[in-house]
């Protein structure tokens, strides 16, 4: 499968998709279609506010290059498989989004909740490999990376996960975290985390 930016300003520009078995792109109709919902969410139709993006697991990177594509101010990129980083160095420099860029080399589910300058994101995109997003307990990786995010109270990203369908998450009413949607696509879903009495005031400062 090959891989390109789907909307923006770096429309139909192809990108370099790693060799390693540990990435999984996300397919583009998915990918179309959370940044359709996030568009709709932020009132940018196409596109998204200034917004501080974080790409955890990012692969190749097409994520978060989607997002500086459809106007994001920034993104950090969060990776640590080494043919994964060869490729997401080489789109950064293919788009000469370096400027925009902050590459990681670090355990993403372990990664610090702000970029490299301190700054909170406003929006997170969490694709783990699947095997890590198939618990959905409480102590599994994916509530307890929202547990440590909840601990910087000023902190108070949008976080979209892409996991398997088969797994659904569910947060009883003392958690500081709701689903504020969920979309199914086939084996693949992707549901929407949001910190509590947030409303919908999620567009960035």
């Amino acid at each position: 499968m090959s891989l390109r930016i789907i909307g923006g300003k770096w429309r139909s520009r192809r990108l370099v998709r790693p060799d390693s078995e540990a990435t999984r792109p996300m397919p583009d109709r998915v990918k179309q279609a959370v940044f359709d919902i996030l568009g709709s969410r932020f009132g940018t139709p196409g596109g998204l506010p200034p917004l501080r993006i974080a790409d955890m697991f990012a692969g190749s990177g097409s994520m978060g290059l989607e997002a500086l594509s459809r106007g994001a101010r920034s993104c950090c990129f969060f990776e640590r498989d080494r043919e994964a980083l060869s490729a997401l160095r080489r789109n950064v420099e293919i788009l000469a989004a370096e400027e925009a860029s902050a590459i990681v080399v670090r355990d993403a589910w372990w990664a610090a909740a702000r970029d490299p300058n301190g700054q909170a994101f406003d929006l997170i995109v969490l694709d783990p490999p699947y095997n890590d997003s198939e618990d959905a307990s409480p102590n599994g990786p994916v509530l307890r990376f929202l547990g440590l995010l909840a601990e910087d109270a000023a902190n108070r990203p949008l976080v979209v996960l892409h996991h398997v369908s088969r797994v659904k998450f569910s947060l009883g009413a003392e958690d500081t975290w709701t689903i504020a949607d969920q979309r199914t696509f086939g084996s693949g879903a992707v549901t929407f985390f949001l910190r509590c009495n947030q409303g919908d005031d999620v567009r960035a400062g």
